[in-house]
């Protein structure tokens, strides 16, 4: 008997910020998609440039932090 489906996770590193990367600013968010995660810093940090995917964290590092899905954390 099937369960449901499976729906994975990951917890990607969005910079936001300046030309230099002394002034960027780097968030957690913990979505299914890289889209989904540029589209929510955007939208919660008010940011009007392009935010960009830098990395991403271990599922033990998000679990440690408390990352929650669609929650959006200056790192």
């Amino acid at each position: 008997m099937p369960g449901r489906p499976r729906v994975r996770l990951t917890a990607y590193l969005v910079a936001t910020g300046g030309e230099q990367a002394a002034n960027a600013l780097v968030y957690a968010v913990r979505t299914r998609t890289a889209a989904e995660a540029l589209a929510a810093v955007q939208a919660s940090a008010g940011f009007s440039g392009t935010p960009v995917i830098v990395g991403s964290l271990s599922t033990r590092m998000a679990k440690a932090i408390g990352l929650k899905t669609g929650d959006v954390r200056s790192i």
